[in-house]
């Protein structure tokens, strides 16, 4: 059912895109949770986060609209980009459900925070793709990159992702890179001229120096529900990524080349993810990937039937866990 309406239906997609999600958050719109703040939370994060710590209720409603807007828009540049059809909602819808998982989570976060820049980048990124040389596209790309890593440390990772997707272009000439460097270090530059004119360097330095860790702490307690829906997670995860890299050969360049971006970008965020084990929000730094290739493997080619029943085990669990985690 759910699967057929995602292939034709196009209005009732719009009304299921926004009653489930209002459903799944409609806790965290009577009761608020507090705004989440780690140890690698960075100075773009922590200004909104003191701006916006005591108004929780504000925070949810901000939370909830640009998890909307980033599933809206990141569904756009996956049909401009012919990843998916036009007519098609499923990967926003599956994005949404992703970001939907626990109630503490329903607020702003760095990790919410991160995700806008990341599908920014990722949009430049395709952009770049499609042009002779692309190199304004390739700043841009860098630009947020460096904005993200000023909201959540474990960022600067996604440097991996930049020159991985380099060398899956192609982009050799040294100009890219260059450009590149210089889009990562102009934000960068501007926050530590600001702390110098301040005086307050050498404290910020001092502070993230000494409480970073910079290997993840692994040791960690996990609940019952949250070992059952990570492996379910991560079983759909590598049922997906088969059914895609298996499928992608019989497609054109521009389409295997965007696809092995995301492929590259799951794998870079599932390193950033490590830094957050035990919290509540790990899904959200999978979720851009993951809502393409749970969209390829529920609309791949078989019964209806299969795909509705792992579609609705996906949701079953997500609903389940979110119903738990009310009660923490």
């Amino acid at each position: 059912m759910f699967i057929r309406t995602f292939k034709k239906n196009y209005t009732l997609q719009l009304i299921l895109i926004i009653v489930l999600p209002l459903l799944l958050w409609f806790p965290a719109f009577l009761s608020s949770p507090e705004l989440i703040k780690t140890d690698y939370d960075a100075p773009l994060y922590l200004l909104i986060y003191n701006t916006f710590a005591s108004s929780k209720l504000l925070s949810t409603l901000i939370a909830f609209a640009l998890v909307l807007i980033q599933g809206i828009v990141l569904n756009s540049i996956f049909a401009y980009n012919q990843l998916s059809s036009r007519n098609t909602l499923l990967p926003a819808f599956i994005f949404i459900l992703l970001q939907s998982t626990n109630y503490h989570s329903m607020t702003i976060s760095s990790a919410l925070i991160f995700n806008t820049f990341l599908i920014i980048s990722l949009y430049f990124i395709f952009k770049s793709f499609d042009k002779n040389e692309g190199l304004d596209e390739i700043f841009n790309v860098s630009l947020f990159i460096s904005l993200a890593f000023l909201t959540y440390i474990p960022a600067i990772l996604l440097l991996i992702w930049l020159l991985l997707s380099f060398l899956n272009y192609r982009f050799y000439k040294w100009r890219y890179w260059l450009v590149s460097f210089f889009g990562l270090l102009t934000p960068i530059l501007i926050i530590a001229v600001y702390y110098f004119l301040t005086d307050s360097f050498p404290l910020v330095y001092s502070k993230y120096i000494t409480n970073l860790d910079f290997i993840p702490n692994f040791y960690v307690t996990l609940k019952p529900i949250e070992i059952i829906f990570y492996i379910t997670i991560g079983v759909f995860t590598l049922v997906s990524l088969y059914n895609t890299i298996s499928s992608k050969g019989d497609c054109n360049i521009n389409y295997r080349k965007k696809t092995n971006i995301l492929i590259i970008l799951l794998f870079v965020t599932s390193l950033i993810s490590f830094y957050c084990i035990g919290k509540c929000f790990i899904t959200t730094f999978l979720a851009i990937s993951l809502s393409y290739l749970f969209f390829n493997f529920f609309t791949s080619k078989r019964k209806l039937i299969y795909s509705n029943i792992f579609f609705a085990i996906l949701l079953l669990l997500i609903i389940t866990k979110l119903i738990l985690s009310l009660q923490e």
